[in-house]
């Protein structure tokens, strides 16, 4: 039996693997240079547990995605697909047309790349709330998995992080400086397995 500080790493390695983010290094959602896959992002993570088995989650749908879909970081791309080709990535109908509503009203913003998304501007922050079922906190989402920084946006993931391995260790408060230090070394831990199962 591990000493208290280990059982914390090893659930919170557990807790990575059951949402499907392996490797956990840098799975938190940076789209930085890929606007299309932030949105998706945004639109599968409203309300989701993201949760399931692994494969099943909503950082699996992503990766699989972006992989599919290359380098493009282009808002149209989304229109480009259609609601046939995002069937395969985007599980529910409702999403879909939530999808792709959003990107035809951030189109319609002026936001073709992720360079275009100014976190300032009201009309693309209505852009995107405006679409039907997706709430106001969806703008900071949507500034998150580009990468923004503002202390507001920093507070935002803090919370998440908190949530996080809170439910995984079971411990109702944590410390920032521990949260980060249990994230630290489980994301070391699941990076080594992904190494070792990758080039051993």
């Amino acid at each position: 039996m591990g000493t208290p500080a280990e059982t914390d790493v090893a659930a919170v390695v557990q807790a990575a693997t059951h949402i499907g983010a392996r490797p956990f290094k840098n799975a938190t959602g940076d789209w930085a240079s890929s606007v299309e896959v932030a949105l998706m992002d945004t639109i599968l993570s409203i309300g989701a547990q993201v949760d399931g088995a692994y494969g099943a989650g909503v950082l699996p749908r992503l990766r699989a995605f972006k992989a599919f879909r290359g380098q493009a970081n282009m808002m149209r791309v989304v229109a480009t697909l259609g609601p046939f080709g995002l069937a395969d990535f985007v599980p529910e109908r409702s999403q879909i047309d939530q999808l792709m509503g959003a990107a035809g009203q951030l189109l319609d913003a002026g936001v073709q790349t992720a360079s275009d998304v100014d976190p300032a501007s009201d009309a693309q922050r209505h852009a995107l709330i405006a679409t039907t079922g997706v709430p106001e906190i969806a703008w900071q989402y949507f500034l998150i998995a580009l990468g923004h920084q503002s202390p507001e946006l920093a507070k935002l993931k803090d919370t998440w992080l908190d949530r996080f391995v809170q439910r995984a260790t079971g411990q109702t408060t944590i410390d920032p400086q521990q949260r980060d230090a249990l994230l630290q070394e489980a994301t070391a831990e699941l990076d080594s397995l992904h190494q070792l199962k990758s080039y051993n």
